[in-house]
């Protein structure tokens, strides 16, 4: 089984729009994939769905449960966070980054441009939506 991890926009834009990022969480439900999700990131896309739309905080939940999403507690990556912080443009992204680092997913998706740095792709195995799709079909 892979191991998936992906960034919060693709699980908060896959769950409420059409598009690749739809696409991927379809595919996490019916592929033997397994979604590896930092505990700091549920907790922003929690606070996310809360601040836009709180009425659909069921779907992430409903979703994740559905998937099987395993939930990486911050002890595993926490002393990783420096160094991913070294990577990375927007240091508030260090604490995924980190999670990467530490749990070596077979694909770490994400749009953010931040993750596509010849230095990250190095560490990481940080591919787009289309790059995910392209390469899982």
């Amino acid at each position: 089984m892979k191991n998936v991890l992906v960034d919060s926009n693709i699980i908060f834009s896959g769950l409420l729009y059409t598009g690749k990022p739809s696409e991927i969480l379809k595919l996490l439900g019916k592929r033997r994939l397994r979604l590896l999700i930092p505990v700091d990131e549920l907790e922003e896309i929690r606070a996310v769905f809360r601040r836009k739309i709180s009425y659909r905080e069921y779907l992430l939940d409903n979703f994740l449960r559905m998937v099987g999403a395993r939930v990486i507690p911050a002890k595993r990556y926490l002393d990783l966070i420096p160094s991913a912080a070294k990577l990375i443009g927007d240091k508030k992204d260090a604490p995924i980054l980190a999670c990467a680092l530490a749990v070596r997913p077979d694909y770490f998706i994400t749009g953010d441009k931040d993750f596509s740095t010849k230095e990250v792709r190095e560490k990481v195995n940080a591919v787009t939506p289309a790059e995910f799709l392209n390469e899982i079909k």
